[in-house]
Protein backbone atom coordinates (compact mmCIF):
# COMPACT_ATOMS: atom_id res chain seq x y z
CA UNK A 1 0.00 0.00 0.00
CA UNK A 2 2.97 2.15 0.23
CA UNK A 3 2.83 2.72 -3.51
CA UNK A 4 -0.74 3.83 -2.97
CA UNK A 5 -0.10 6.16 -0.51
CA UNK A 6 3.00 7.87 -2.41
CA UNK A 7 0.69 8.37 -5.71
CA UNK A 8 -2.19 9.73 -3.49
CA UNK A 9 0.61 12.02 -2.02
CA UNK A 10 2.01 12.94 -5.30
CA UNK A 11 -1.91 13.67 -6.86
CA UNK A 12 -2.29 16.08 -3.97
CA UNK A 13 0.81 17.89 -4.35
CA UNK A 14 -0.06 20.46 -7.29
CA UNK A 15 3.90 21.34 -7.93
CA UNK A 16 4.36 17.74 -8.40
CA UNK A 17 1.56 16.69 -10.63
CA UNK A 18 2.56 19.47 -12.89
CA UNK A 19 6.09 18.19 -12.81
CA UNK A 20 5.32 15.15 -13.66
CA UNK A 21 2.97 15.66 -16.52
CA UNK A 22 5.88 17.71 -17.68
CA UNK A 23 8.34 15.10 -17.23
CA UNK A 24 5.83 12.21 -18.91
CA UNK A 25 5.02 14.21 -21.84
CA UNK A 26 8.82 14.82 -22.39
CA UNK A 27 9.23 10.54 -21.91
CA UNK A 28 6.42 10.38 -24.50
CA UNK A 29 8.12 12.61 -27.32
CA UNK A 30 11.20 10.82 -26.78
CA UNK A 31 9.46 7.52 -27.20
CA UNK A 32 7.99 8.65 -30.63
CA UNK A 33 11.02 9.85 -32.02
CA UNK A 34 12.69 6.49 -30.80
CA UNK A 35 9.82 4.69 -32.92
CA UNK A 36 10.36 7.18 -36.11
CA UNK A 37 13.96 5.98 -36.20
CA UNK A 38 13.37 2.42 -35.42
CA UNK A 39 10.43 1.96 -38.61
CA UNK A 40 12.31 4.19 -41.12
CA UNK A 41 15.12 2.54 -40.61
CA UNK A 42 13.32 -0.93 -41.24
CA UNK A 43 12.10 0.59 -44.06
CA UNK A 44 15.47 1.74 -45.84
CA UNK A 45 16.78 -1.76 -45.31
CA UNK A 46 13.67 -3.46 -46.87
CA UNK A 47 14.11 -0.53 -49.70
CA UNK A 48 17.68 -1.13 -50.08
CA UNK A 49 17.46 -4.68 -50.13
CA UNK A 50 14.67 -4.07 -53.29
CA UNK A 51 16.93 -1.80 -55.04
CA UNK A 52 20.03 -4.91 -54.17
CA UNK A 53 17.50 -7.22 -55.89
CA UNK A 54 17.11 -4.75 -58.86
CA UNK A 55 21.18 -4.43 -59.36
CA UNK A 56 21.69 -8.30 -58.45
CA UNK A 57 18.95 -9.18 -61.27
CA UNK A 58 20.07 -6.17 -63.75
CA UNK A 59 24.08 -7.93 -63.27
CA UNK A 60 22.59 -11.38 -64.08
CA UNK A 61 21.00 -10.22 -67.01
CA UNK A 62 23.97 -8.54 -67.94
CA UNK A 63 26.54 -12.02 -67.27
CA UNK A 64 23.91 -13.94 -69.58
CA UNK A 65 24.33 -11.51 -72.49
CA UNK A 66 27.72 -11.26 -72.14
CA UNK A 67 27.66 -15.16 -71.43
CA UNK A 68 26.09 -15.34 -75.21
CA UNK A 69 28.35 -13.02 -76.94
CA UNK A 70 31.21 -15.52 -75.37
CA UNK A 71 29.84 -18.30 -76.77
CA UNK A 72 29.36 -17.01 -79.93
CA UNK A 73 33.08 -15.71 -80.47
CA UNK A 74 34.11 -19.08 -79.61
CA UNK A 75 31.88 -20.78 -82.14
CA UNK A 76 32.61 -18.61 -84.01
CA UNK A 77 36.34 -18.61 -84.19
CA UNK A 78 35.91 -22.46 -85.54
CA UNK A 79 34.65 -21.63 -88.54
CA UNK A 80 37.57 -22.42 -91.13
CA UNK A 81 39.06 -19.09 -91.93
CA UNK A 82 37.80 -16.79 -89.02
CA UNK A 83 40.40 -16.17 -86.34
CA UNK A 84 39.75 -13.11 -83.14
CA UNK A 85 36.21 -12.65 -83.48
CA UNK A 86 34.34 -10.35 -81.43
CA UNK A 87 30.02 -10.10 -81.62
CA UNK A 88 28.14 -7.42 -79.94
CA UNK A 89 23.98 -8.26 -79.78
CA UNK A 90 21.99 -5.45 -79.34
CA UNK A 91 18.41 -6.16 -77.46
CA UNK A 92 14.94 -5.20 -77.10
CA UNK A 93 13.98 -4.61 -73.90
CA UNK A 94 14.93 -5.64 -70.51
CA UNK A 95 13.98 -8.87 -69.21
CA UNK A 96 10.44 -9.38 -67.66
CA UNK A 97 9.83 -11.02 -64.79
CA UNK A 98 6.58 -12.63 -64.02
CA UNK A 99 5.41 -13.36 -60.45
CA UNK A 100 2.85 -15.34 -59.09
CA UNK A 101 -0.61 -13.93 -58.15
CA UNK A 102 -3.21 -14.85 -55.46
CA UNK A 103 -6.62 -14.77 -56.55
CA UNK A 104 -10.03 -14.44 -54.64
CA UNK A 105 -13.17 -15.00 -56.43
CA UNK A 106 -16.55 -14.15 -54.02
CA UNK A 107 -19.42 -14.87 -55.82
CA UNK A 108 -22.97 -13.79 -54.76
CA UNK A 109 -26.58 -13.65 -56.38
CA UNK A 110 -25.92 -11.04 -58.43
CA UNK A 111 -22.71 -9.95 -58.74
CA UNK A 112 -19.03 -12.09 -58.69
CA UNK A 113 -15.60 -10.31 -58.07
CA UNK A 114 -12.08 -11.36 -58.33
CA UNK A 115 -9.45 -10.03 -55.91
CA UNK A 116 -5.89 -10.32 -57.10
CA UNK A 117 -2.67 -9.83 -55.08
CA UNK A 118 0.87 -10.61 -55.51
CA UNK A 119 2.05 -14.00 -53.80
CA UNK A 120 5.03 -12.96 -51.38
CA UNK A 121 7.35 -15.24 -49.51
CA UNK A 122 8.43 -13.99 -46.24
CA UNK A 123 12.21 -14.59 -44.93
CA UNK A 124 13.35 -13.22 -42.19
CA UNK A 125 11.36 -10.32 -42.16
CA UNK A 126 12.03 -9.49 -46.04
CA UNK A 127 8.71 -10.01 -48.10
CA UNK A 128 10.18 -10.80 -52.03
CA UNK A 129 7.70 -11.73 -54.97
CA UNK A 130 7.63 -15.33 -55.97
CA UNK A 131 9.11 -15.62 -59.97
CA UNK A 132 7.12 -17.55 -61.91
CA UNK A 133 8.93 -17.11 -65.06
CA UNK A 134 11.52 -14.72 -66.31
CA UNK A 135 11.31 -13.48 -69.98
CA UNK A 136 14.83 -12.59 -71.02
CA UNK A 137 15.29 -9.85 -73.09
CA UNK A 138 15.14 -10.66 -77.62
CA UNK A 139 18.01 -10.53 -79.91
CA UNK A 140 17.20 -7.31 -81.95
CA UNK A 141 20.93 -7.74 -84.36
CA UNK A 142 24.17 -8.30 -84.06
CA UNK A 143 27.66 -7.13 -85.62
CA UNK A 144 30.60 -9.59 -85.75
CA UNK A 145 34.58 -8.21 -86.87
CA UNK A 146 36.75 -10.94 -87.14
CA UNK A 147 40.10 -11.96 -88.78
CA UNK A 148 39.57 -13.46 -92.05
CA UNK A 149 35.86 -12.19 -92.83
CA UNK A 150 37.07 -10.50 -95.94
CA UNK A 151 35.12 -12.67 -98.54
CA UNK A 152 31.76 -12.73 -99.10
CA UNK A 153 31.56 -16.37 -98.61
CA UNK A 154 33.03 -16.25 -95.80
CA UNK A 155 30.87 -12.82 -94.31
CA UNK A 156 28.01 -15.38 -95.68
CA UNK A 157 28.41 -17.92 -93.36
CA UNK A 158 29.22 -16.32 -90.77
CA UNK A 159 25.92 -14.22 -90.67
CA UNK A 160 23.60 -17.16 -91.41
CA UNK A 161 25.19 -18.65 -88.46
CA UNK A 162 24.41 -15.97 -86.30
CA UNK A 163 20.96 -15.40 -87.64
CA UNK A 164 19.97 -19.32 -87.20
CA UNK A 165 21.49 -19.46 -83.78
CA UNK A 166 19.22 -15.83 -82.61
CA UNK A 167 16.76 -16.63 -84.80
CA UNK A 168 16.38 -13.23 -86.55
CA UNK A 169 16.23 -12.02 -90.00
CA UNK A 170 20.15 -12.07 -92.06
CA UNK A 171 19.49 -8.13 -92.84
CA UNK A 172 19.97 -7.87 -89.20
CA UNK A 173 23.70 -9.47 -88.79
CA UNK A 174 26.44 -7.53 -89.64
CA UNK A 175 29.65 -9.17 -90.38
CA UNK A 176 32.93 -7.13 -91.00
CA UNK A 177 37.01 -7.90 -91.49
CA UNK A 178 39.06 -6.89 -88.34
CA UNK A 179 41.79 -4.91 -88.87
CA UNK A 180 45.68 -6.89 -88.38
Amino acid sequence: MNYLETLKNIAKDKKKRNENIILLIVLLIVLLIAMNVIFSDSNKNRNTSSAQENINSSVEETNLNDDLERKLEVILSQISGISDVSVVLTYSKESKQNVVYNTKEEKSDTDSSYEKSVAYNEQNGDKTAIIESVELPSVEGAIVVAKGASSVDVRSKVANAIANVLNVPVYKVQVFEKES
